[in-house]
């Protein structure tokens, strides 16, 4: 099934879903589909990022994120995203996907991203990082806040989030660095 038909579909079954509170947690069942296989037939792993993005719009469809955008006219933009691996997903089966806030700072709002198997076993988990832009500006998180849950704080930023942001941090600036000779690099990795 092609991702904006997922994409419509999720939509649809949102408007018809019950809303949820920013601290709420999301649910979305996919199947994974002839065109979501990869050679070594399972799911595809960059298709858990397309299913992120579908799942996030449920959430953010259910929370009245998209209502805020809709009436201040943001756009959203992703930041970066991650997913841990621990159970593959073959054709034809059915997974859910769960979605939830884990904290927000000064412009990124974080996201978890939990697939489950029919079974309810965790097959992957993901997260991201996602802000607003409007007119070529970032958008102040506690503006988004103030437009969709007035009074809401943010929960503190948990350990393992923090070093996960470190550590991109850090490749980001390794990739700033100018590139060395491949046999210095051979040689640092082999030590």
């Amino acid at each position: 099934m092609n991702l904006y038909l997922r994409l419509l579909l999720t939509m649809l079954a949102a408007w018809r879903s019950p809303a949820l509170g920013h601290e709420e947690t999301s649910e979305r069942r996919f199947r994974v589909w002839p065109h979501d296989i990869d050679l070594f037939g399972h799911m595809n792993n960059g298709r858990y990022l397309q299913i992120m993005d579908v799942a996030r719009a449920d959430w953010m469809l259910r929370t009245g994120v998209i209502d805020a955008m809709r009436r201040n006219r943001w756009g959203a933009v992703l930041g970066g995203g991650v997913v841990r691996f621990r159970r593959s997903l073959k054709p034809m089966q059915t997974y859910r996907v769960r979605t939830r806030l884990i904290c927000w700072d000064e412009r990124w709002f974080y996201h978890e991203h939990t697939f489950l198997n029919g079974a309810g076993h965790c097959v992957a988990v993901g997260i991201t990082r996602a802000a607003l832009r409007s007119g070529g500006n970032w958008v102040a998180s506690r503006s988004v806040v103030r437009a969709v849950s007035e009074g809401a704080v943010s929960p503190p930023l948990p350990a393992y989030l923090k070093e996960l942001l470190d550590a991109e941090e850090a490749m980001f600036r390794a990739g700033e660095e100018t590139p060395r000779p491949l046999d210095e690099v051979t040689m640092e990795v082999c030590r």
